[in-house]
């Protein structure tokens, strides 16, 4: 299964969860503008030798808060899918077959030593297994991540940082625009 894919899929999952969110969003809406609207009511019963046009300005006000509440709910429900999503990304990545890692890891390498020359690379401790030390690749060692890999040149001035949660920020930062669209839009 392709990177893409996986985002496929999770974007997939991320709209299904949308919608649920955006769902429970638009019930505290609707409760909230009804609650507006009984406290207009019951503004409207006590003072009735108030203008109509104080009334109307009241309306307006609590509406327009009932709105902004709303929105602000919605805002905060729509950043969670964000952050949800971005976490599934994470996991399955973490959670991606090792003979496939094996396989992304050894492009890695090819593509750091076409850049670098000879270099460290370092790896978290569950993917050491799957890295081979092919000629031009020394073991620099261990880092926390949740997979991937960093390359360091030998004269440690030069870092490619292949880390999976990199990656992902980086995909993540270029096309969050998209991303929302896909799943507000």
């Amino acid at each position: 299964m392709s990177l893409d894919k996986v985002v496929e899929d999770i974007l997939h999952r991320g709209e299904e969860r949308k919608r649920e969110i955006l769902k429970l969003g638009e019930k505290e809406r609707d409760d909230t503008i009804f609650q507006a609207e009984k406290k207009v009511e019951e503004d409207r019963k006590k003072g009735l030798t108030r203008t109509d046009a104080l009334i109307v300005q009241m309306e307006q006000q609590e509406l327009s808060s009932a709105e902004l509440e709303s929105k602000k709910a919605l805002l905060a429900a729509q950043r969670l899918v964000m952050e949800e999503l971005k976490e599934q990304v994470l996991a399955e990545l973490e959670a991606y077959p090792k003979d496939k890692r094996r396989k992304l890891y050894n492009q890695l390498a090819a593509r750091a030593k076409k850049e670098l020359g000879e270099c460290y690379v370092y790896t978290n401790k569950d993917d050491k297994s799957l890295l081979s030390l092919t000629s031009g690749l020394s073991a620099g060692g261990q880092i926390d991540c949740r997979g991937g890999l960093v390359f360091e040149s030998k004269d440690r001035s030069v870092r490619l940082d292949f880390r999976f949660e990199s990656m992902v920020d980086e995909i993540w930062n270029k096309d969050m625009q998209e991303i929302f669209a896909k799943l507000f839009g």
